[in-house]
């Protein structure tokens, strides 16, 4: 194994942590900053930032996902202006609230046992804020 493939899959390492936390809910995150509007793809990445350690998603993330999900029937795209520039605007189509919805439900299961573990591991949890999808409150 190169020195690169140990550091991405040494276990001990927080940013082996965060990368596989940002792959698992990038459609999580996707669908929940469409559910608040229709949105490009730029609009929809920097959202996503904002609530993955300010790492902002790749192209090479957001837009397959997108395609995945357009075809899925979960999202439409339209060509729209947005900033001066045609964009592909998408929106959540009725299935697409309801996978949400579905997502929604299966984190809210997931959330008092991930509390419970990191408490377990003697931490606090690293941010006292409340965070929403595309903003920071606090």
């Amino acid at each position: 194994m190169s020195a690169t493939q140990t550091a991405q899959h040494d276990l001990t390492q927080v940013a082996y942590w965060q990368g596989l936390n940002r792959k698992s809910l990038l459609r999580f995150f996707l669908l929940a900053e469409l559910n608040r509007r229709p949105m490009h793809g730029y609009e929809i990445a920097t959202s996503v930032a904002s609530c993955c350690d300010g790492v902002r998603p790749t192209d090479a993330m957001i837009y397959p996902t997108l395609r995945e999900l357009e075809e899925g029937g979960y999202i439409t795209c339209e060509e729209a202006e947005a900033g001066g520039r045609r964009r592909k605007v998408c929106s959540l189509t009725q299935r697409g609230r309801e996978a949400y919805a579905a997502a929604a439900r299966a984190w809210s299961y997931a959330m008092p046992q991930i509390e419970r573990a990191i408490g377990n591991a003697d931490l606090d949890p690293a941010c006292c804020a409340v965070v929403e999808i595309g903003e920071i409150k606090r």
